[in-house]
């Protein structure tokens, strides 16, 4: 009796295993600028998804990117990009899309928590599957890390008192040069011509 109640348990995971099928595209790498997002600041993702064994419609239109909503952060879509690569047959270029790539800008107000967090996204896109074209959706999850706000560094200006030294040191030196020009100009005869 056991062992019957096992195998229909196995043979019932397995015909519903059969009934979902796999998503065509698989999140692969996730690139964020400086491995890190600070509060009051902002930052660029990229998101590189893999096609597996199947086709998927180059279709921007239908191509959408959805997050939860997190408190304090701001996520804009950038771009959505379709690769393709050579697939190593003389001088063709594979027709198949090969890898979506997803930008992202990532900006975090100062309520956005500090710590490790989670964005929760998905992707919509389009498959052909024997020149039948069908909705697909992707889940997925980015690791993040927010860090508190970057100190204040003022801009490399020089200070106001070390623009007067420079001023002054202009004058000093041009006064007397114009006041010897003055006086040579017309003892030489050698005047410059304006």
């Amino acid at each position: 009796m056991k062992h019957m109640i096992l195998v229909i348990a196995v043979l019932a995971g397995s015909a519903q295993a059969q009934q979902q099928p796999a998503n065509c595209l698989e999140l692969k790498k996730v690139k964020i600028a400086d491995h890190v997002l600070h509060q009051q600041g902002q930052t660029q993702a990229e998101l590189t998804l893999k096609v597996k064994n199947c086709s998927i419609v180059e279709e921007h239109a239908q191509t959408t990117v959805t997050f939860e909503s997190k408190p304090g952060l701001d996520i804009t879509l950038d771009d959505i990009a379709f690769r393709r690569f050579d697939d190593g047959s003389v001088g063709e270029s594979s027709t198949k899309v090969k890898e979506v790539s997803v930008s992202l800008k990532l900006t975090a107000s100062p309520d956005l928590p500090v710590g490790e967090s989670t964005l929760h996204g998905m992707l919509t896109y389009q498959t052909a599957n024997g020149g039948v074209v069908a909705p697909e959706t992707l889940a997925f999850n980015i690791p993040l890390k927010v860090a508190p706000p970057k100190p204040y560094q003022p801009p490399n200006e020089p200070s106001g008192f070390v623009k007067g030294l420079e001023i002054a040191a202009e004058i000093v030196v041009g006064i007397p040069l114009l006041l010897v020009m003055m006086i040579w100009c017309p003892i030489s005869g050698e005047c410059p011509d304006c």
